[in-house]
């Protein structure tokens, strides 16, 4: 089986999740024979791939990340995601000309319209995996240009996958889609590559950690202000943000005003083995996200041992039971799981135990063979 598959990033060149999942996904499929050939914008250095099945294909350069804050949509912006998409879609037909592909498979609103318009123009069947909805990334305010995208991409792609049963519910509530062609396959994680750090020593100071991108969506706000509650019961407690985005230096201006300064650590970027040891090194993680489809940070922490406590409103929770749960507008009740966990070690040590057993289960062998299913099933749906 031969894939286009479509990408606005791949690591190193990755500002989130959506990176991740591509890298994982192409390489888990690529060991069992799936040929991907993975479109992306190009960058100013090669990204160089050691799987044989892959290959990676630059097209049309952009200096634009993955997810931005509002501010900077702007025309362009939109001209140069247009320009990419473009040059992928025609690319990907040149590509085919050579040697046919089975399948066209695109990751986000960011490549729908390359997947769209190769689609039409060789009549392949098409995947379209919604990681995020603009609804998601964007709560009260949305892009009505983004959404129109999306809207396109429910409407013509053969089958939809979403990371989660949460963000199904998001594509039939926002845009209608028809559930019926709709699959979801959850994100996944590599847990030995976190097996290393096991057992880093706690310090004397009790770490809860917030890792995500610094933005309305994240929660970091609500996080923030639960500290202040959780340090009114515990004062041995540090606070540790780890994470780049627009808010940043609001944020630090919310601590300070709250009294938080010299409790919380703003760290800034991790690279992965440095983020693997803050895991590890942390007592309790947090992702009190306003609306998170999925949140791989949360797999990240779970193949840690590190007991976590995430937003009703995330795609996480599914897969597995062994986590606390909050709404993420409730200080208060993220605070007093907070505190449970930091005062009741027996329960933090079960939690994450279990967690670390769910996560070791969780992998991308698994997930690829249930994308494979979903291609086959598009492919066989394209044939009649």
């Amino acid at each position: 089986m031969r894939i286009a598959m479509i990408g606005w990033e791949y690591p190193p060149f990755q500002t989130g999740g959506l990176a991740v999942h591509c890298y994982e996904l192409s390489r888990a499929l690529a060991a069992k024979g799936v040929e991907v050939d993975f479109f992306m914008p190009r960058t100013d250095s090669a990204v160089v791939v050691k799987d044989k099945n892959i290959r990676i294909i630059p097209v049309s350069h952009t200096r634009f990340g993955a997810y931005l804050s509002k501010q900077a949509y702007g025309p362009e912006f939109f001209s140069n995601v247009h320009a990419f998409n473009n040059f992928a879609a025609d690319a990907i037909a040149r590509y085919h000309r050579r040697r046919p592909y089975d399948l066209i498979h695109n990751h986000d609103w960011m490549t729908a319209l390359a997947s769209m318009k190769a689609k039409f123009l060789l009549d392949l069947p098409s995947i379209s995996t919604f990681h995020a909805t603009e609804w998601d990334r964007s709560g009260m305010w949305p892009n009505d240009y983004i959404l129109n995208i999306e809207r396109q991409a429910v409407s013509n792609a053969t089958l939809l996958i979403t990371v989660s049963k949460y963000m199904r519910g998001r594509l039939v509530e926002k845009f209608g889609a028809d559930e019926r062609k709709i699959r979801v396959v959850y994100n996944a994680v590599n847990a030995a590559e976190f097996k290393k750090h096991w057992e880093v020593r706690h310090g004397k100071e009790r770490i809860v950690l917030f890792l995500g991108r610094l933005t309305d969506q994240k929660g970091p706000v609500q996080f923030l202000h639960a500290a202040k509650r959780v340090l009114e019961k515990e004062r041995n407690v540090r606070f540790v943000i780890v994470g780049v985005g627009d808010m940043l230096s609001y944020l630090i201006n919310l601590s300070i005003s709250l009294g938080l300064g010299e409790k919380v650590t703003f760290i800034g970027y991790l690279p992965d083995d440095q983020k693997r040891y803050v895991y590890a090194k942390s007592d309790i993680y947090v992702m009190p996200s306003v609306s998170e489809p999925f949140g791989i940070t949360a797999l990240e922490a779970m193949a840690s041992g590190t007991p976590v406590i995430l937003s009703k409103s995330s795609g996480a929770i599914e897969v597995s039971p062994h986590r606390l749960t909050v709404d993420f507008w409730d200080v208060n009740g993220m605070a007093e799981k907070m505190v449970a966990l930091l005062r009741y070690r027996a329960l933090a040590e079960t939690l994450g135990q279990e967690e670390l057993k769910d996560a070791v289960t969780i992998t991308w062998d698994k997930i690829a063979d249930e994308t494979v299913k979903v291609y086959g099933e598009a492919i066989r749906i394209a044939k009649g």
